[in-house]
């Protein structure tokens, strides 16, 4: 599928890429802002996947975006800070940081269990798993199979000056 430009049809992929770029030249897109995903910007051009893919390899050759696997695309440069939304497990690690933070958790306390996790953030399993895993690659906490999972020493939270 194509669209008629003042020189002819444009294809598909060459329109995305345009999108994009004027979505960032305007200022709609920031650098290091996530992109939509490929599904999302397939289903906004009515385009396939691989064209979008097309499209999403030609803005990496030109530096207008780089891919981060398996998190996605953002606006070029790769240096720029990030800017997305929070995946689910981050938004449940990031609540339970917080709370160990106001003292509602003391050191070497246990924490919620998986069940209790999973009911009071509304997640599934797997994500109180990945957000557990991301307390303990923080800090905030660690686990000991079997038992459960507790709040570390304060001297191994993260810095939060």
């Amino acid at each position: 599928m194509t669209k008629r430009g003042p020189r002819g049809p444009v294809p598909i992929y060459q329109v995305i890429v345009n999108a994009i770029k004027n979505d960032v030249a305007a200022g709609r897109l920031q650098p290091g802002q996530a992109l939509p995903t490929e599904a999302k910007i397939g289903e906004i051009h009515s385009a396939s996947r691989l064209t979008v893919r097309k499209a999403m390899a030609v803005l990496r050759e030109e530096g207008v975006i780089y891919t981060v696997r398996p998190e996605g695309s953002y606006v070029g440069p790769p240096d720029a800070p990030k800017i997305r939304k929070q995946w689910p497990f981050e938004e449940v690690a990031a609540a339970v940081a917080e709370d160990i933070k106001k003292g509602d958790y003391e050191p070497d306390q246990v924490l919620l269990s998986e069940t209790e996790m999973m009911e009071k953030y509304d997640v599934a399993k797997k994500t109180v798993r990945a957000a557990v895993a991301l307390l303990r690659e923080q800090g905030w906490a660690y686990t000991v199979p079997a038992i459960g999972t507790f709040v570390s020493a304060r001297d191994k939270w993260p810095n939060i000056s």
